[in-house]
């Protein structure tokens, strides 16, 4: 009888382990970027698809390198912005979080140029969410980076506003080093195609609400359009101000302008002639209507995907699937070197990233989208390979 039992709790014992789970090992990743003040939801649009992207693969088990089962850890830091805060919250994660984060995402150049500095030397990967190539220029070798130049995302604007006869231009951008950038490029482009540009005006959008003063200056000139490039909000009401008084022309925006963020500030009407990037909702992708119902799922039914949430999400797939083709979950220069060979990450390549080029930039194509008659018109698609093959990665007009 005793060595009947002594056999049976052996049995059971082994039942027990058999049917226990398995203890996944754990991978960290970082994110640092606005959370508070007036580009917080901006940061909360990066974030989102970033959560969104772990969640579904630790629900999913998690990912399985050389036989482990790993799942993954975020930590997100707010930086308000700042590239200081950039790199005191990067070296507090690789200080503080076990096991240190193996990548950091960030949403804005600034931070991105600061944690070149020592990212290899910590041994990271980053992900930059920035239309800014100069982050491409520093040769870091562990820096992936996801939309491409703000020239391109302008391209579309700038050729829709050419066909309606547009010639004399406006400028009304934002005074951050996005905006002071997106004066430059649009000048550069504009001038390129033999246009004029009337008037240049930098604005605080920090602080400044009430754009009256720089309309009636703006307008003075009558131009034909104007080029505006700053928070979606502040943008849309500078929408508002301009046709109260008494604007005809059309408005052509920046990658930074959302129209359907701004729609919900500024009419429809007031939209009309407008010209921007297509949200990232309308886009006429199957994988990108998929996603849009599970972000709504998670975030709620008056929830949208942002390029911000998508371009994201699909990064974070990227790097857990060269994870798994690397071999290793812990040595960014192998990740880093098999990102080619995941690319593009099927059934999660929302927006359809095509490839990564030598200097770390992601290639996708992106649509335009006009606001004609009251109503968005049907997303344009530009393709990004002539592009690049025309123009590389890091083409900045001076």
């Amino acid at each position: 009888m005793k060595r009947i039992s002594m056999f049976a709790l052996a049995v059971g014992l082994l039942l027990t382990l058999l049917a226990a789970p398995v203890c996944a090992e754990v991978v960290s990743i970082g994110f640092t970027g606005p959370l508070s003040g007036g580009a917080a939801k901006y940061g909360k649009n990066n974030l989102e698809g970033l959560e969104h992207a772990i969640a579904e693969i630790n629900d999913a088990g998690g990912i399985t390198v050389n036989g482990k089962q790993y799942t993954f850890k975020l930590t997100a830091l707010d930086d308000m912005y700042k590239p200081a805060e950039s790199v005191s919250n990067a070296r507090r994660m690789m200080t503080t979080v076990s096991p240190k984060p193996i990548a950091v995402f960030c949403p804005h150049s600034g931070g991105i140029l600061a944690m070149a500095k020592f990212s290899e030397t910590e041994g990271f990967l980053m992900h930059g969410y920035t239309d800014n190539v100069a982050v491409l220029k520093q040769g870091n070798q562990l820096l992936v980076k996801g939309p491409m130049s703000m020239t391109f995302y302008n391209s579309g604007p700038v050729e829709i506003g050419w066909k309606r006869g547009y010639r004399k231009a406006a400028l009304l951008c934002g005074a951050h080093e996005a905006g002071k950038i997106a004066e430059t490029i649009f000048q550069a482009q504009w001038k390129e195609k033999g246009g004029q540009i009337l008037s240049v005006a930098s604005i605080d959008f920090k602080s400044v609400t009430d754009f009256y003063p720089y309309l009636t200056k703006a307008l003075a000139d009558k131009p034909d359009c104007l080029y505006l490039y700053g928070p979606s909000e502040s943008s849309a009401m500078i929408v508002n101000q301009a046709r109260e008084l008494g604007f005809k022309g059309g408005f052509l925006l920046g990658s930074q302008c959302k129209l359907d963020e701004m729609a919900k500030v500024a009419s429809m009407d007031a939209l009309n002639n407008s010209a921007g990037v297509a949200p990232a909702a309308f886009y006429p992708l199957p994988l990108m209507q998929e996603y849009a119902k599970r972000h709504k799922a998670r975030y709620g039914a008056d929830a949208i995907p942002t390029a911000e949430s998508s371009y994201n999400y699909e990064v974070m797939y990227i790097f857990a699937e060269a994870m798994k083709k690397a071999g290793t979950v812990s040595d960014p220069h192998k990740i880093r070197k098999a990102i080619p060979e995941v690319v593009p990450v099927g059934d999660h390549s929302v927006r359809g990233i095509k490839k990564i080029t030598p200097e770390g930039q992601f290639i996708s194509g992106y649509y335009a989208m006009e606001v004609l008659n009251g109503k968005f018109s049907d997303p344009i698609e530009i393709d990004p390979i002539p592009w690049y093959e025309k123009y590389g990665a890091t083409y900045m007009p001076e």
